[in-house]
């Protein structure tokens, strides 16, 4: 049975990857634009009527998720814990942070919305990143991770050391993240048909016309929660 490091040597190998690691193609690379484009599209749909004023971005990397997001959001803020991976992101740096995913630095209930793109299977302890998402969020956790039934990637985890956490991630796995943290299942689904870093030219030329939600073999599994206040007892 696949087994991930003890937290410690997993959360440092990680912190220490991508401190020097940045990914292979920028955030306005055409490729990355067409998957940014996608999901941003599906975003809007899941979210349908719900006013969004103020987003947060866990993991936001080099920009992937922060820069396109401002289509549906344009008061958006972002955190990693890698510099490098930070000073490549095109936002206002003002409006970006360096943090641990599992000490997020804002309030309780400060954002409409906190979102990650692939951060999850990059942490030890997810669940502990989730009840942070959902402490600082007053209205929506929505959680993107790769998809382990996907053949390509699949194989990608068990060859890449610094992707071996996406083994882990079923949409089962996410339906039981949002149970744990206290979330509302709104939606969970799995879609998406190519890769922003990996897939070549000719193939995405291929892909791009193909239908986003593809069920079970999609690129990616995508988990939408609502966060449910509960009444304060006092006694």
């Amino acid at each position: 049975m696949f087994r991930i490091k003890p937290m410690s040597q997993f959360d440092q190998h990680q912190k220490d990857f991508w401190n020097e690691h940045t990914n292979l193609r920028s955030y306005d690379h055409p490729i990355v634009r067409a998957f940014a484009q996608q999901r941003v599209a599906l975003i809007g749909e899941l979210l349908g009527n719900s006013v969004i004023n103020r987003a947060f971005e866990v993991g936001c990397g080099d920009g992937f998720g922060t820069y396109y997001m401002r289509q549906l959001v344009p008061d958006i803020y972002g955190c990693d814990n890698s510099l490098l991976m930070l000073q490549q992101n095109p936002i206002d740096k003002n409006l970006l942070c360096q943090a641990d995913a599992y000490a997020l630095p804002y309030a309780d209930s400060s954002f409409d919305l906190v979102y990650c793109w692939e951060l999850l299977h990059h942490v030890h302890a997810p669940i502990t990143v989730v009840r942070e998402m959902a402490r600082v969020s007053r209205k929506y956790v929505l959680i993107f991770e790769p998809n382990c039934f996907n053949p390509a990637l699949f194989l990608f985890g068990l060859l890449m050391p610094s992707e071996r956490g996406l083994l882990r991630c079923t949409p089962w796995y996410l339906k039981r993240l949002l149970r744990e943290a206290d979330l509302k299942q709104v939606r969970i689904l799995t879609g998406g048909c190519f890769t922003p870093n990996r897939t070549p030219q000719w193939l995405y030329r291929l892909l791009r016309r193909m239908p986003y939600k593809w069920p079970l073999i999609g690129v990616s599994n995508i988990a939408l929660g609502e966060v449910v206040r509960r009444p304060v007892v006092v006694v």
